[in-house]
């Protein structure tokens, strides 16, 4: 049986997995016996409603100590909220559904911030890369003078497709109609 986990080193690996008498498309499962997780604003440590995207935290008895040596990194990632205990902040996004399922989305520092809306670049990807004349593709923050960030994507074409007029506005146009104007690529 292989099943879905998800886990880090500062943790002693595991944290969520998929049980194997449920099992949901696209998610990485449930938290562990012993492990609680919390997804938050990555502001405010706030616990957000499910089905909002936000930073995932552990709580667990896994949990490291801290870094060897290393309190200023100690203390970016493990930190006291208001109920009194320590989480470990992993910087990955995700939400949680209303049976405790956890999807993951993308790493917080991939994430874009443009004129105050997040932008998570593996969702632009995946809409690019469905698109008949692209093989693959990144989309990475750019900066600019007062949206912060904008989205640009690099794309590589299928090797029998030439890059045009007609491809780049067939592409263009898949964008437009998939993607919400403030996260377009530039």
């Amino acid at each position: 049986h292989v099943t879905c986990a998800f886990g880090l080193t500062e943790s002693s690996a595991g944290n969520i997995m998929m049980p194997k008498e449920t099992v949901k498309k696209e998610s990485i499962g449930i938290p562990i016996p012993d492990c609680i997780v919390k997804i938050v604003d990555s502001k405010t440590n706030e616990e957000l409603p499910y089905g909002e995207i936000g930073e995932i935290v552990v709580n667990s008895p896994a949990v490291m100590k801290g870094y060897f040596n290393d309190k200023e990194e100690t203390d970016k990632v493990l930190k006291k909220h208001k109920d009194g205990k320590v989480w470990l902040h992993t910087g990955d996004l995700a939400y949680m559904d209303e049976d405790g399922f956890i999807f993951f989305k993308s790493r917080l520092k991939r994430m874009i911030v443009s004129s105050g809306y997040n932008i998570y670049p593996g969702q632009i990807e995946k809409i690019i890369n469905e698109h008949p004349y692209v093989e693959a593709c990144t989309v990475v923050g750019v900066p600019h003078p007062y949206k912060k960030e904008v989205v640009k994507a690099y794309i590589v074409l299928k090797k029998d497709i030439e890059l045009n007029s007609e491809v780049k506005k067939s592409i263009k146009e898949h964008c437009e109609k998939n993607i919400a104007s403030y996260s377009l690529p530039y």
